[in-house]
């Protein structure tokens, strides 16, 4: 998702290469959220606490959590940069499901966040 948002584009290879159905859609909904706005971001994201189980050869489950507090929105045009302060709403949980395909590639089929959540609250 970051490198679409960095090419303001939800036709990337990667997007669609990487996620398949319900994820898919949230995807682009997501990526098309900041293109609309004309953001992208700047800082940096450190994504921890991966968890992940199997389900067969061919279904996983992934939590993992995202530490957003070095993360900026930065308007394309003005190239301002908003330097919003960490609060609990900069850690995220992702829950995901994912599914290998006929290529063998892992790709995320479905996927929930929950912004504040305790469990990614250093």
């Amino acid at each position: 998702m970051d490198d679409a948002i960095f090419q303001a584009n939800t036709g990337t290879k990667a997007l669609g290469f990487y996620n398949t159905g319900k994820a898919l859609n949230s995807a682009i909904t997501y990526v098309q959220g900041y293109i609309d706005k004309n953001h992208t971001w700047i800082g940096e994201t450190r994504y921890f606490d991966r968890k992940v189980t199997l389900s067969g050869d061919s279904a996983a489950y992934v939590t993992y959590c995202s530490d957003e507090s070095k993360s900026f929105l930065k308007d394309r045009k003005t190239k301002k940069v908003e330097n919003t302060p960490t609060s609990e709403d900069s850690y995220v949980l992702y829950s995901t499901k994912l599914a290998k395909n006929t290529k063998g590639v892992w790709q995320t089929t479905d996927i929930v966040s929950n912004r504040g959540d305790k469990a990614c609250q250093p």
